[in-house]
């Protein structure tokens, strides 16, 4: 004779097995959730990593090509080389070689380099124009419009010093020499997050003033 168990499932068991069921899924969509925000965040370091290079290289590629040039304007010297706090023009080599503008062909050009609400500017300009240093005229393009902060400070090296200082201006006047130095200090927004990027030091050639 054969007994067999004709016990049916209790309500307790059914909810055993129904909270075991919503542990599992509650585990399951917090890691999810994780991996989510694991992805997102490296796709955001990713694309801050990718502005900080653009931004980097494009910046050391001016100033590195500075050139230092002067002339005499209502009756004064001037070097081509005006730095401020929040913003620096100077004369750079670094041109073009595919443009087709008069600030290119020439093989040097005067550049600004500012801030505003619509980002980091670059203004690029003939380079013996004696309006080089006003704020209109050129042609300005937009380098980063996320970039709302832009500081500048210029290493002072006199010629046959052998120590110098950070300066927060370079006036065009006083100077006869470019800094040997420019320190670059970039805020920028992301994911309406403010973002301080490390300092960029961009050391310039030594060169001597010319006419």
């Amino acid at each position: 004779m054969t007994l067999k168990n004709n016990r049916g499932i209790t309500i307790v068991e059914i909810i055993l097995a129904m909270s075991f069921t919503v542990v599992i899924m509650v585990i399951l969509f917090a890691a999810l959730r994780l991996g989510y925000k694991a992805q997102e965040t490296g796709d955001r370091r990713a694309e801050e990593t990718q502005k900080v290079r653009i931004i980097a290289d494009r910046m050391q590629w001016l100033l590195r090509g500075a050139y230092p040039y002067s002339t005499t304007l209502k009756g004064k010297q001037k070097l081509y080389f005006r730095g401020r706090s929040d913003s620096v023009g100077f004369v750079t080599t670094s041109t073009d070689t595919r443009g087709k503008g008069p600030e290119d062909q020439a093989g040097l050009k005067w550049v600004s380099v500012s801030a505003d609400r619509e980002g980091l500017k670059i203004t690029e300009k003939v380079y013996f124009l004696e309006d080089v240093f006003e704020d209109s005229g050129g042609k300005p393009y937009t380098l980063e419009p996320d970039i709302k902060k832009l500081s500048f400070e210029y290493f002072d090296l006199p010629e046959n010093e052998k120590t110098g200082e950070w300066v927060s201006s370079w006036d065009e006047e006083e100077k006869d020499y470019l800094p040997a130095a420019v320190k670059v200090m970039i805020t920028f927004n992301q994911n309406n997050r403010e973002v301080v990027l490390p300092e960029l030091i961009v050391n310039l050639q030594v060169l001597k003033k010319t006419r």
